[in-house]
């Protein structure tokens, strides 16, 4: 009996510090609800900004390896064909199982 109440101790100290941290985070909810709209939409400005940068250079290192391996494609075609067969080879062999 002492067992199952010593568990249930300390389920309710998980609990309540769960219940804690979800107080927590709802004052910082209320917090950041309570902050001027425009300070929000500034923000947002600024994470879109952001996300459109690291969009712009992402596309621009995809087009370069895109570019390189093109070039080394057709400056070793051969080479090319060798790989990529090979590759297919060690795909299939790992799928297969």
């Amino acid at each position: 009996m002492a067992n199952a109440t010593a568990t249930s101790d300390k389920a309710h100290v998980k609990i309540d510090g769960a219940a804690e941290k979800v107080h927590e985070a709802v004052d910082r909810a209320a917090a950041v609800a309570g902050s001027s709209e425009e300070r929000l939409t500034q923000l947002a400005d600024e994470l879109r900004e952001h996300a459109d940068k690291l969009a712009q250079s992402a596309k621009s290192r995809s087009e370069a390896v895109t570019s390189a391996v093109g070039d080394y494609t057709r400056e070793n075609p051969t080479k090319s064909i060798g790989i990529a067969f090979l590759l297919g080879a060690v795909l299939a062999f790992l799928f297969r199982k």
